[in-house]
């Protein structure tokens, strides 16, 4: 099977058909910002980007996904993207990691992988969403330390 992982085309052969997402970014490409919170898909800690074709055939379609539950098969052909590859080349911040910074929507930083790539999803799709629309992209996503008031904002 073949993907590409943060813009580059992973081969996978020989892949056990019960591997998550998660057991391949962490324990294969030892990609660790990809945290594993409850492993059953509830609380967002694992939570990746994943685009593709749209049904248009023209273009990209992302979505945010749950890695803990999402086996590795299912993503052949596709593009799965993690929170290492959101900054820029020179290390700035992408404009939702910005977001996160600025309002101080982080505070022990366990969950802040996953609520960054739901909003990066949304912000995909709708760079100005409403506060509507960022409260459902984060309606997968839990946290115990921060409250949602500064990550909404």
């Amino acid at each position: 099977m073949r993907f590409l992982l943060d813009g580059k085309i992973e081969r996978v052969d020989n892949c056990p058909p019960t591997m998550t997402v998660l057991e391949y970014l962490r324990e294969v490409a030892h990609r660790t910002g990809t945290k594993e919170g409850c492993a059953e898909g509830d609380c967002g800690a694992c939570t990746v980007v994943l685009g593709e074709r749209a049904a248009d055939g023209r273009s990209i379609d992302y979505r945010a996904v749950n890695s803990c539950i999402r086996f590795l098969p299912t993503i052949d052909g596709q593009e799965l993207v993690t929170v290492e590859s959101l900054a820029g080349p020179d290390g700035t911040p992408h404009p939702v990691q910005q977001a996160m910074l600025d309002q101080h929507g982080s505070q022990c930083g366990f969950c802040t992988p996953g609520f960054v790539m739901s909003l990066f999803a949304l912000y995909l799709r709708n760079a100005t969403p409403s506060r509507a629309a960022v409260i459902e992209a984060l309606s997968g996503n839990l946290c115990r330390c921060t409250g949602y008031r500064p990550i909404i904002e």
